[in-house]
Protein backbone atom coordinates (compact mmCIF):
# COMPACT_ATOMS: atom_id res chain seq x y z
CA UNK A 1 0.00 0.00 0.00
CA UNK A 2 1.08 3.58 -0.55
CA UNK A 3 2.24 5.38 2.55
CA UNK A 4 0.59 8.51 3.80
CA UNK A 5 3.38 10.77 2.56
CA UNK A 6 2.90 9.50 -1.01
CA UNK A 7 -0.75 10.49 -1.13
CA UNK A 8 -1.91 13.62 -2.86
CA UNK A 9 -2.22 16.67 -0.61
CA UNK A 10 -5.71 17.67 0.52
CA UNK A 11 -6.24 20.07 -2.37
CA UNK A 12 -4.20 18.00 -4.79
CA UNK A 13 -6.55 15.06 -4.44
CA UNK A 14 -9.45 17.26 -5.56
CA UNK A 15 -7.53 18.47 -8.58
CA UNK A 16 -6.64 14.90 -9.45
CA UNK A 17 -10.23 13.69 -9.01
CA UNK A 18 -11.68 16.45 -11.18
CA UNK A 19 -8.94 15.95 -13.78
CA UNK A 20 -9.58 12.20 -13.90
CA UNK A 21 -13.32 12.82 -14.32
CA UNK A 22 -12.50 15.00 -17.33
CA UNK A 23 -10.23 12.38 -18.89
CA UNK A 24 -12.67 9.52 -18.39
CA UNK A 25 -15.55 11.70 -19.57
CA UNK A 26 -13.83 12.35 -22.89
CA UNK A 27 -13.15 8.66 -23.46
CA UNK A 28 -16.38 7.18 -22.16
CA UNK A 29 -18.79 9.88 -23.31
CA UNK A 30 -17.21 10.14 -26.72
CA UNK A 31 -17.39 6.38 -27.04
CA UNK A 32 -20.99 6.20 -25.88
CA UNK A 33 -22.15 9.04 -28.14
CA UNK A 34 -20.61 7.34 -31.15
CA UNK A 35 -22.03 3.90 -30.38
CA UNK A 36 -25.31 5.59 -29.41
CA UNK A 37 -25.56 6.73 -33.03
CA UNK A 38 -25.36 3.10 -34.15
CA UNK A 39 -28.75 2.20 -32.66
CA UNK A 40 -30.74 3.96 -35.43
CA UNK A 41 -28.45 2.40 -38.06
CA UNK A 42 -28.81 -1.10 -36.63
CA UNK A 43 -32.57 -0.84 -36.22
CA UNK A 44 -32.89 0.46 -39.79
CA UNK A 45 -30.70 -2.12 -41.52
CA UNK A 46 -31.69 -5.00 -39.20
CA UNK A 47 -35.49 -4.68 -39.23
CA UNK A 48 -35.87 -8.18 -37.72
CA UNK A 49 -35.90 -7.52 -33.97
CA UNK A 50 -35.08 -11.18 -33.29
CA UNK A 51 -31.78 -10.90 -35.22
CA UNK A 52 -30.72 -7.78 -33.35
CA UNK A 53 -31.77 -9.49 -30.14
CA UNK A 54 -29.48 -12.46 -30.98
CA UNK A 55 -26.45 -10.18 -31.37
CA UNK A 56 -27.33 -8.42 -28.11
CA UNK A 57 -27.52 -11.79 -26.33
CA UNK A 58 -24.10 -12.80 -27.76
CA UNK A 59 -22.51 -9.48 -26.77
CA UNK A 60 -23.99 -9.85 -23.29
CA UNK A 61 -22.60 -13.40 -23.11
CA UNK A 62 -19.16 -12.11 -24.13
CA UNK A 63 -19.14 -9.59 -21.28
CA UNK A 64 -20.49 -12.26 -18.92
CA UNK A 65 -17.76 -14.76 -19.87
CA UNK A 66 -14.88 -12.26 -19.84
CA UNK A 67 -14.22 -12.48 -16.07
CA UNK A 68 -14.39 -16.29 -16.31
CA UNK A 69 -12.03 -16.54 -19.26
CA UNK A 70 -9.58 -14.06 -17.73
CA UNK A 71 -9.93 -15.24 -14.10
CA UNK A 72 -11.01 -11.63 -13.55
CA UNK A 73 -7.40 -10.50 -13.98
CA UNK A 74 -8.59 -7.11 -15.24
CA UNK A 75 -9.37 -6.21 -11.61
CA UNK A 76 -6.13 -7.60 -10.20
CA UNK A 77 -3.80 -6.07 -12.77
CA UNK A 78 -5.20 -2.58 -12.18
CA UNK A 79 -5.11 -2.86 -8.39
CA UNK A 80 -1.57 -4.26 -8.17
CA UNK A 81 -0.06 -2.00 -10.81
CA UNK A 82 -1.51 0.99 -8.98
CA UNK A 83 0.40 -0.07 -5.85
CA UNK A 84 3.61 -1.12 -7.66
CA UNK A 85 6.37 1.30 -6.51
CA UNK A 86 8.91 0.69 -9.32
CA UNK A 87 9.41 -0.96 -12.71
CA UNK A 88 10.58 -4.27 -11.29
CA UNK A 89 7.32 -4.68 -9.36
CA UNK A 90 5.33 -3.63 -12.43
CA UNK A 91 7.29 -6.14 -14.53
CA UNK A 92 6.30 -8.96 -12.21
CA UNK A 93 2.63 -7.96 -12.35
CA UNK A 94 2.52 -7.58 -16.13
CA UNK A 95 4.45 -10.82 -16.71
CA UNK A 96 2.22 -12.77 -14.33
CA UNK A 97 -0.88 -11.34 -16.01
CA UNK A 98 0.39 -12.29 -19.47
CA UNK A 99 1.33 -15.83 -18.44
CA UNK A 100 -1.97 -16.46 -16.68
CA UNK A 101 -4.03 -14.93 -19.48
CA UNK A 102 -2.34 -16.99 -22.21
CA UNK A 103 -3.08 -20.22 -20.36
CA UNK A 104 -6.64 -19.22 -19.56
CA UNK A 105 -7.37 -18.28 -23.19
CA UNK A 106 -6.02 -21.60 -24.48
CA UNK A 107 -8.27 -23.57 -22.13
CA UNK A 108 -11.27 -21.37 -22.92
CA UNK A 109 -10.82 -21.82 -26.68
CA UNK A 110 -10.86 -25.62 -26.42
CA UNK A 111 -13.96 -25.57 -24.21
CA UNK A 112 -15.75 -23.01 -26.42
CA UNK A 113 -15.13 -24.97 -29.62
CA UNK A 114 -16.38 -28.18 -28.06
CA UNK A 115 -19.46 -26.57 -26.52
CA UNK A 116 -20.22 -24.52 -29.62
CA UNK A 117 -20.11 -27.58 -31.85
CA UNK A 118 -22.39 -29.59 -29.57
CA UNK A 119 -24.91 -26.79 -29.21
CA UNK A 120 -24.75 -25.74 -32.89
CA UNK A 121 -24.22 -22.05 -32.04
CA UNK A 122 -24.99 -19.73 -34.93
CA UNK A 123 -22.00 -17.67 -36.17
CA UNK A 124 -19.73 -19.64 -33.79
CA UNK A 125 -16.44 -18.20 -35.06
CA UNK A 126 -17.84 -14.68 -35.03
CA UNK A 127 -19.04 -15.18 -31.46
CA UNK A 128 -15.56 -16.41 -30.44
CA UNK A 129 -13.91 -13.48 -32.22
CA UNK A 130 -16.22 -11.09 -30.39
CA UNK A 131 -15.34 -12.75 -27.07
CA UNK A 132 -11.61 -12.44 -27.83
CA UNK A 133 -12.07 -8.77 -28.67
CA UNK A 134 -13.87 -8.05 -25.40
CA UNK A 135 -11.28 -10.01 -23.36
CA UNK A 136 -8.27 -8.25 -24.88
CA UNK A 137 -9.87 -4.82 -24.69
CA UNK A 138 -10.89 -5.23 -21.05
CA UNK A 139 -7.65 -6.68 -19.64
CA UNK A 140 -5.29 -4.59 -21.74
CA UNK A 141 -7.24 -1.42 -21.01
CA UNK A 142 -7.10 -1.99 -17.25
CA UNK A 143 -3.36 -2.68 -17.47
CA UNK A 144 -2.84 0.63 -19.27
CA UNK A 145 -4.96 2.36 -16.65
CA UNK A 146 -3.04 0.71 -13.80
CA UNK A 147 0.20 2.05 -15.26
CA UNK A 148 -1.19 5.57 -14.85
CA UNK A 149 -1.82 6.11 -18.57
CA UNK A 150 -5.36 7.39 -18.07
CA UNK A 151 -5.37 9.52 -21.21
CA UNK A 152 -4.21 6.56 -23.28
CA UNK A 153 -6.94 4.43 -21.70
CA UNK A 154 -9.57 7.05 -22.59
CA UNK A 155 -8.15 7.31 -26.10
CA UNK A 156 -8.57 3.56 -26.53
CA UNK A 157 -12.23 3.93 -25.61
CA UNK A 158 -12.72 6.66 -28.19
CA UNK A 159 -10.87 4.68 -30.86
CA UNK A 160 -12.95 1.58 -30.16
CA UNK A 161 -16.19 3.52 -30.54
CA UNK A 162 -15.04 5.31 -33.70
CA UNK A 163 -14.09 1.98 -35.26
CA UNK A 164 -17.45 0.45 -34.33
CA UNK A 165 -19.13 3.31 -36.18
CA UNK A 166 -16.85 3.17 -39.21
CA UNK A 167 -16.86 -0.60 -39.56
CA UNK A 168 -20.62 -0.82 -38.95
CA UNK A 169 -21.29 1.67 -41.73
CA UNK A 170 -19.03 -0.27 -44.10
CA UNK A 171 -20.08 -3.80 -43.20
CA UNK A 172 -23.75 -3.32 -42.32
CA UNK A 173 -24.91 -0.32 -44.36
CA UNK A 174 -22.62 -0.53 -47.41
CA UNK A 175 -21.82 -4.25 -47.79
CA UNK A 176 -25.20 -5.32 -46.37
CA UNK A 177 -23.70 -8.12 -44.25
CA UNK A 178 -26.54 -7.99 -41.74
CA UNK A 179 -25.96 -9.27 -38.21
CA UNK A 180 -22.61 -10.86 -39.24
CA UNK A 181 -21.36 -7.35 -40.04
CA UNK A 182 -22.29 -6.19 -36.54
CA UNK A 183 -20.30 -9.05 -35.04
CA UNK A 184 -17.23 -8.27 -37.16
CA UNK A 185 -17.41 -4.53 -36.52
CA UNK A 186 -17.65 -4.93 -32.75
CA UNK A 187 -14.89 -7.56 -32.55
CA UNK A 188 -12.38 -5.77 -34.78
CA UNK A 189 -13.05 -2.41 -33.11
CA UNK A 190 -11.98 -3.88 -29.76
CA UNK A 191 -8.86 -5.64 -31.01
CA UNK A 192 -7.34 -2.94 -33.24
CA UNK A 193 -6.90 -0.13 -30.64
CA UNK A 194 -5.05 -2.48 -28.28
CA UNK A 195 -2.78 -3.62 -31.11
CA UNK A 196 -2.04 -0.06 -32.23
CA UNK A 197 -1.31 1.15 -28.68
CA UNK A 198 1.06 -1.76 -28.07
CA UNK A 199 2.94 -1.21 -31.32
CA UNK A 200 3.13 2.54 -30.67
CA UNK A 201 3.72 2.85 -26.90
CA UNK A 202 4.68 -0.72 -25.89
CA UNK A 203 3.28 -0.53 -22.33
CA UNK A 204 3.00 -4.34 -22.05
CA UNK A 205 5.94 -5.62 -24.11
CA UNK A 206 8.29 -3.16 -22.38
CA UNK A 207 7.53 -4.78 -19.03
CA UNK A 208 6.78 -8.38 -19.99
CA UNK A 209 9.77 -10.71 -19.61
CA UNK A 210 9.88 -14.50 -19.55
CA UNK A 211 12.98 -14.26 -17.34
CA UNK A 212 11.07 -12.39 -14.61
CA UNK A 213 9.98 -14.51 -11.61
CA UNK A 214 6.23 -14.27 -11.87
CA UNK A 215 4.65 -17.15 -9.98
CA UNK A 216 4.47 -15.39 -6.61
CA UNK A 217 2.87 -12.36 -8.25
CA UNK A 218 0.47 -14.70 -10.04
CA UNK A 219 -0.61 -16.19 -6.72
CA UNK A 220 -1.18 -12.71 -5.27
CA UNK A 221 -3.17 -11.64 -8.32
CA UNK A 222 -5.35 -14.73 -8.12
CA UNK A 223 -5.93 -14.29 -4.39
CA UNK A 224 -7.25 -10.83 -5.15
CA UNK A 225 -9.10 -11.56 -8.41
CA UNK A 226 -10.67 -14.99 -7.89
CA UNK A 227 -12.94 -13.91 -5.01
CA UNK A 228 -14.23 -11.19 -7.34
CA UNK A 229 -15.01 -13.71 -10.09
CA UNK A 230 -18.31 -15.02 -8.65
CA UNK A 231 -19.25 -11.45 -7.78
CA UNK A 232 -18.49 -10.36 -11.35
CA UNK A 233 -20.61 -13.18 -12.78
CA UNK A 234 -23.51 -12.34 -10.51
CA UNK A 235 -23.07 -8.65 -11.35
CA UNK A 236 -23.43 -9.39 -15.05
CA UNK A 237 -26.47 -11.57 -14.36
CA UNK A 238 -27.95 -8.66 -12.45
CA UNK A 239 -27.05 -6.14 -15.15
CA UNK A 240 -27.64 -8.11 -18.34
CA UNK A 241 -29.28 -11.40 -17.37
CA UNK A 242 -32.62 -9.67 -17.76
CA UNK A 243 -32.30 -10.26 -21.52
CA UNK A 244 -32.52 -14.01 -21.01
CA UNK A 245 -35.57 -13.68 -18.78
CA UNK A 246 -37.26 -11.43 -21.35
CA UNK A 247 -36.40 -13.97 -24.06
CA UNK A 248 -37.83 -16.79 -21.92
CA UNK A 249 -40.97 -15.00 -20.81
CA UNK A 250 -41.86 -12.78 -23.77
CA UNK A 251 -39.99 -14.12 -26.82
CA UNK A 252 -37.23 -12.99 -29.19
CA UNK A 253 -39.10 -10.01 -30.64
CA UNK A 254 -39.84 -8.56 -27.21
CA UNK A 255 -36.18 -9.10 -26.32
CA UNK A 256 -35.13 -7.13 -29.39
CA UNK A 257 -37.38 -4.23 -28.35
CA UNK A 258 -36.12 -4.45 -24.77
CA UNK A 259 -32.51 -4.54 -26.01
CA UNK A 260 -32.99 -1.14 -27.70
CA UNK A 261 -34.21 0.38 -24.43
CA UNK A 262 -31.26 -1.21 -22.65
CA UNK A 263 -28.83 0.31 -25.14
CA UNK A 264 -30.18 3.78 -24.48
CA UNK A 265 -30.29 3.21 -20.72
CA UNK A 266 -26.62 2.31 -20.98
CA UNK A 267 -25.98 6.06 -21.17
CA UNK A 268 -26.80 6.29 -17.44
CA UNK A 269 -24.38 3.49 -16.65
CA UNK A 270 -21.68 5.15 -18.77
CA UNK A 271 -21.89 8.33 -16.69
CA UNK A 272 -21.68 6.31 -13.49
CA UNK A 273 -18.62 4.46 -14.86
CA UNK A 274 -16.92 7.82 -15.53
CA UNK A 275 -17.42 8.85 -11.93
CA UNK A 276 -16.49 5.43 -10.54
CA UNK A 277 -13.28 5.08 -12.55
CA UNK A 278 -12.14 8.56 -11.62
CA UNK A 279 -12.96 7.96 -7.96
CA UNK A 280 -11.50 4.43 -7.78
CA UNK A 281 -7.87 5.50 -8.04
CA UNK A 282 -8.27 8.44 -5.63
CA UNK A 283 -10.14 6.24 -3.13
CA UNK A 284 -7.39 3.61 -3.07
CA UNK A 285 -4.70 6.24 -2.61
CA UNK A 286 -6.71 8.08 0.08
CA UNK A 287 -7.84 5.01 2.03
CA UNK A 288 -5.24 5.62 4.76
CA UNK A 289 -5.85 9.37 5.03
CA UNK A 290 -6.80 10.92 8.38
CA UNK A 291 -10.08 12.43 7.13
CA UNK A 292 -11.11 9.38 5.10
CA UNK A 293 -14.71 9.03 6.37
CA UNK A 294 -15.52 12.72 5.88
CA UNK A 295 -13.90 12.83 2.44
CA UNK A 296 -15.53 9.57 1.30
CA UNK A 297 -18.92 10.69 2.60
CA UNK A 298 -18.71 13.94 0.67
CA UNK A 299 -17.87 12.08 -2.55
CA UNK A 300 -20.57 9.46 -1.94
CA UNK A 301 -23.24 12.12 -1.52
CA UNK A 302 -21.99 13.93 -4.62
CA UNK A 303 -22.04 10.65 -6.56
CA UNK A 304 -25.68 9.96 -5.67
CA UNK A 305 -26.69 13.54 -6.50
CA UNK A 306 -24.83 13.53 -9.81
CA UNK A 307 -26.31 10.16 -10.81
CA UNK A 308 -29.85 11.37 -10.08
CA UNK A 309 -29.35 14.56 -12.08
CA UNK A 310 -27.91 12.54 -14.97
CA UNK A 311 -31.01 10.30 -14.97
CA UNK A 312 -33.25 13.39 -14.87
CA UNK A 313 -31.52 14.96 -17.88
CA UNK A 314 -31.39 11.67 -19.78
CA UNK A 315 -35.13 11.02 -19.44
CA UNK A 316 -35.99 14.54 -20.59
CA UNK A 317 -33.80 14.22 -23.68
CA UNK A 318 -35.25 10.79 -24.49
CA UNK A 319 -38.78 12.17 -24.19
CA UNK A 320 -37.87 14.88 -26.70
CA UNK A 321 -35.90 12.77 -29.21
CA UNK A 322 -37.00 9.14 -29.01
CA UNK A 323 -39.47 9.34 -31.88
CA UNK A 324 -36.75 9.94 -34.47
CA UNK A 325 -34.00 7.90 -32.82
CA UNK A 326 -35.64 4.50 -33.38
CA UNK A 327 -37.82 2.89 -36.00
CA UNK A 328 -41.56 2.55 -35.33
CA UNK A 329 -41.42 -1.20 -34.57
CA UNK A 330 -39.07 -0.47 -31.64
CA UNK A 331 -41.07 2.50 -30.28
CA UNK A 332 -42.68 0.48 -27.47
CA UNK A 333 -39.31 0.44 -25.73
CA UNK A 334 -39.72 4.09 -24.67
CA UNK A 335 -42.06 3.12 -21.83
CA UNK A 336 -39.28 1.06 -20.22
CA UNK A 337 -36.72 3.86 -20.03
CA UNK A 338 -37.69 5.44 -16.69
CA UNK A 339 -37.72 2.33 -14.45
CA UNK A 340 -34.65 0.91 -16.20
CA UNK A 341 -32.73 4.16 -15.67
CA UNK A 342 -33.66 4.22 -11.98
CA UNK A 343 -32.56 0.60 -11.64
CA UNK A 344 -29.21 1.45 -13.26
CA UNK A 345 -28.77 4.38 -10.87
CA UNK A 346 -29.33 2.14 -7.85
CA UNK A 347 -26.92 -0.45 -9.26
CA UNK A 348 -24.33 2.29 -9.73
CA UNK A 349 -24.57 3.09 -6.01
CA UNK A 350 -24.00 -0.59 -5.15
CA UNK A 351 -20.96 -0.70 -7.43
CA UNK A 352 -19.60 2.49 -5.87
CA UNK A 353 -19.71 0.79 -2.47
CA UNK A 354 -17.60 -2.13 -3.76
CA UNK A 355 -14.58 0.17 -3.31
CA UNK A 356 -14.57 -0.78 0.36
CA UNK A 357 -13.58 -4.31 -0.56
CA UNK A 358 -11.08 -3.13 -3.16
CA UNK A 359 -9.38 -0.54 -0.96
CA UNK A 360 -8.91 -3.06 1.84
CA UNK A 361 -8.08 -5.91 -0.58
CA UNK A 362 -10.69 -7.93 1.31
CA UNK A 363 -12.41 -8.94 -1.92
CA UNK A 364 -13.80 -12.17 -0.44
CA UNK A 365 -16.51 -10.17 1.34
CA UNK A 366 -17.83 -8.85 -1.98
CA UNK A 367 -19.06 -12.34 -2.79
CA UNK A 368 -21.85 -12.67 -0.21
CA UNK A 369 -23.71 -9.49 -1.18
CA UNK A 370 -23.50 -10.42 -4.87
CA UNK A 371 -24.62 -14.00 -4.23
CA UNK A 372 -27.64 -12.99 -2.15
CA UNK A 373 -28.65 -10.36 -4.71
CA UNK A 374 -28.25 -12.81 -7.59
CA UNK A 375 -30.45 -15.39 -5.88
CA UNK A 376 -33.06 -12.74 -5.10
CA UNK A 377 -33.02 -11.46 -8.69
CA UNK A 378 -33.46 -14.92 -10.21
CA UNK A 379 -36.23 -15.83 -7.77
CA UNK A 380 -38.13 -12.61 -8.49
CA UNK A 381 -37.73 -13.08 -12.25
CA UNK A 382 -39.07 -16.64 -12.07
CA UNK A 383 -42.15 -15.34 -10.26
CA UNK A 384 -42.75 -12.00 -11.99
CA UNK A 385 -41.57 -12.51 -15.59
CA UNK A 386 -44.24 -15.10 -16.56
CA UNK A 387 -46.94 -12.87 -15.08
CA UNK A 388 -45.91 -9.41 -16.25
CA UNK A 389 -43.43 -10.11 -19.07
CA UNK A 390 -40.92 -7.29 -19.58
CA UNK A 391 -42.38 -5.28 -16.73
CA UNK A 392 -41.88 -8.21 -14.38
CA UNK A 393 -38.20 -8.41 -15.35
CA UNK A 394 -37.77 -4.68 -14.74
CA UNK A 395 -39.52 -4.90 -11.34
CA UNK A 396 -37.26 -7.81 -10.33
CA UNK A 397 -34.16 -5.79 -11.21
CA UNK A 398 -35.29 -2.73 -9.26
CA UNK A 399 -36.00 -4.70 -6.07
CA UNK A 400 -32.78 -6.74 -6.32
CA UNK A 401 -30.60 -3.68 -6.96
CA UNK A 402 -32.17 -1.83 -4.01
CA UNK A 403 -31.31 -4.79 -1.75
CA UNK A 404 -27.78 -4.90 -3.22
CA UNK A 405 -27.09 -1.24 -2.46
CA UNK A 406 -28.60 -1.40 1.04
CA UNK A 407 -26.62 -4.52 1.99
CA UNK A 408 -23.33 -3.06 0.82
CA UNK A 409 -23.99 0.27 2.51
CA UNK A 410 -24.26 -1.54 5.83
CA UNK A 411 -21.49 -4.06 5.19
CA UNK A 412 -18.84 -1.55 4.11
CA UNK A 413 -19.12 0.29 7.42
CA UNK A 414 -16.33 -2.02 8.58
CA UNK A 415 -14.03 -0.12 6.16
CA UNK A 416 -15.43 3.41 6.27
CA UNK A 417 -18.57 5.12 7.57
CA UNK A 418 -20.52 7.05 4.95
CA UNK A 419 -22.93 9.80 5.99
CA UNK A 420 -24.07 11.55 2.79
CA UNK A 421 -26.60 13.79 4.59
CA UNK A 422 -30.18 14.88 3.94
CA UNK A 423 -29.25 17.00 0.92
CA UNK A 424 -28.76 13.82 -1.08
CA UNK A 425 -32.48 13.03 -0.82
CA UNK A 426 -33.49 16.13 -2.79
CA UNK A 427 -32.06 15.03 -6.18
CA UNK A 428 -33.50 11.53 -5.58
CA UNK A 429 -37.02 12.91 -5.05
CA UNK A 430 -36.71 15.26 -8.06
CA UNK A 431 -35.51 12.41 -10.29
CA UNK A 432 -38.52 10.26 -9.38
CA UNK A 433 -40.98 13.14 -9.80
CA UNK A 434 -39.72 14.34 -13.18
CA UNK A 435 -39.34 10.77 -14.47
CA UNK A 436 -42.99 10.05 -13.68
CA UNK A 437 -44.00 12.98 -15.91
CA UNK A 438 -43.11 10.80 -18.91
CA UNK A 439 -46.33 8.83 -18.37
CA UNK A 440 -48.50 11.95 -18.42
CA UNK A 441 -49.82 13.91 -21.44
CA UNK A 442 -47.53 16.81 -20.52
CA UNK A 443 -45.76 17.99 -23.72
CA UNK A 444 -42.09 17.17 -24.18
CA UNK A 445 -40.91 20.79 -23.94
CA UNK A 446 -42.62 21.18 -20.56
CA UNK A 447 -40.92 18.03 -19.31
CA UNK A 448 -37.55 19.38 -20.42
CA UNK A 449 -38.20 22.62 -18.50
CA UNK A 450 -39.18 20.61 -15.42
CA UNK A 451 -35.98 18.57 -15.73
CA UNK A 452 -33.84 21.71 -16.04
CA UNK A 453 -35.48 23.14 -12.94
CA UNK A 454 -34.88 19.90 -11.02
CA UNK A 455 -31.21 19.87 -12.01
CA UNK A 456 -30.80 23.50 -10.95
CA UNK A 457 -32.30 22.74 -7.54
CA UNK A 458 -30.10 19.65 -7.23
CA UNK A 459 -27.00 21.75 -7.85
CA UNK A 460 -28.11 24.42 -5.36
CA UNK A 461 -28.53 21.95 -2.50
CA UNK A 462 -25.04 20.46 -2.89
CA UNK A 463 -22.95 21.06 0.26
CA UNK A 464 -21.07 24.38 0.28
CA UNK A 465 -17.77 22.55 0.81
CA UNK A 466 -18.29 20.62 -2.41
CA UNK A 467 -19.02 23.82 -4.33
CA UNK A 468 -15.85 25.38 -2.96
CA UNK A 469 -13.66 22.37 -3.70
CA UNK A 470 -14.89 21.97 -7.24
CA UNK A 471 -14.47 25.69 -7.90
CA UNK A 472 -10.89 25.54 -6.60
CA UNK A 473 -10.12 22.40 -8.61
CA UNK A 474 -11.39 24.01 -11.81
CA UNK A 475 -8.73 26.69 -11.50
CA UNK A 476 -5.90 24.18 -11.99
Amino acid sequence: MHKQNSQPAAEGRWRKLVGDIGVYAVGNLGAKVLTFLMVPLYTYFIPDAAEFGYFDICLTAAFLLTPVVTLDLREGVFRYLLDAPHDEARRRVVTATGQLLARALAVALVIALAAGSLLAVRHLWLVLLLLLGVVVNEVYGQMVRGLGRNKLFAGMGLATAALIVLLSVVLVAWLDMGVAGIFLANAAARLLPAAVVELWQRPASRLFSRATPWRQSARELLRYSLPLLPAALIWWVLSFGDRWFVLWAAGAEANGVYAVAARFTGVVYTFSIILQQAWQETAILQYASDDRDRFFSLIFGAFISATCMIVTAYLAVMRLCYGWLVEAHYAASQAYLFPMAVAMAVLAVANFLELGYQCSRNTVRALLSSLLTGVLNVALNLVLAPRWGVWGVIAASMVAFAFFAAYRYVDTRRYFVLTPGWRTLVPVALMLATGALGYTPLPAWAQVLAALGAIAIGLLVLPAELHNKLRLSSLF
